[in-house]
């Protein structure tokens, strides 16, 4: 009569392989460190024992809650560190990432794509500004956009409709 496999792979030798143990306790870092940031890190912060919990972190760069960075917060340092992002993030960086440039400006929304032309279109052809009437309708609105996804799209449908009169919608 037959083994069961499972014993059988029970009874087996197991085979370890794997890469030579790293020593923990040498750090080496895997990336290297911008210059912009070792200029930064070349004042080293003391911790002050009269300061505010929240003061002492902004001073180490360091948010104290990271869940107030999406919240509004009571402390101005913090919102800044929101708005405009870090100052050693350059303005292409901020402005890929839709945070406030140093001139105060904003990213230009994306033109929409081909399909999302095509849908837009049909949706402001037959409701115009109505926004709540193109939720509502599961027909010209297949992917179910909502209210406030459908006013962004039409603001920038709107916006490179007049910029590219050439676009048709039909």
């Amino acid at each position: 009569m037959g083994r069961s496999r499972r014993k059988y792979k029970q009874s087996r030798e197991k085979v370890r392989v794997g890469l030579p143990k790293k020593n923990p306790r040498v750090f080496k870092p895997s990336f290297s460190v911008p210059p912009k940031l070792l200029q930064s890190l070349v004042d080293e912060p003391k911790w002050d024992d009269k300061g505010t919990v929240n003061h002492n972190y902004n001073s180490f760069g360091v948010v104290s809650d990271p869940n107030s960075i999406t919240l509004p917060s009571p402390t101005p340092q913090i919102d800044d560190l929101n708005d405009s992002g870090s100052d050693l993030e350059e303005d292409d960086l901020k402005s890929a990432l839709g945070k406030r440039r140093r001139d105060g400006r904003r990213a230009a929304p994306q033109p929409l794509t081909a399909m999302q032309r095509l849908h837009i279109g049909r949706l402001v052809d037959k409701y115009g500004d109505d926004h709540q009437s193109m939720f509502m309708d599961i027909k010209l609105n297949p992917m179910q956009h909502s209210v406030g996804t459908l006013q962004k799209l039409c603001m920038r449908y709107h916006m490179y409709q007049k910029k590219n009169p050439l676009i048709l919608t039909k």
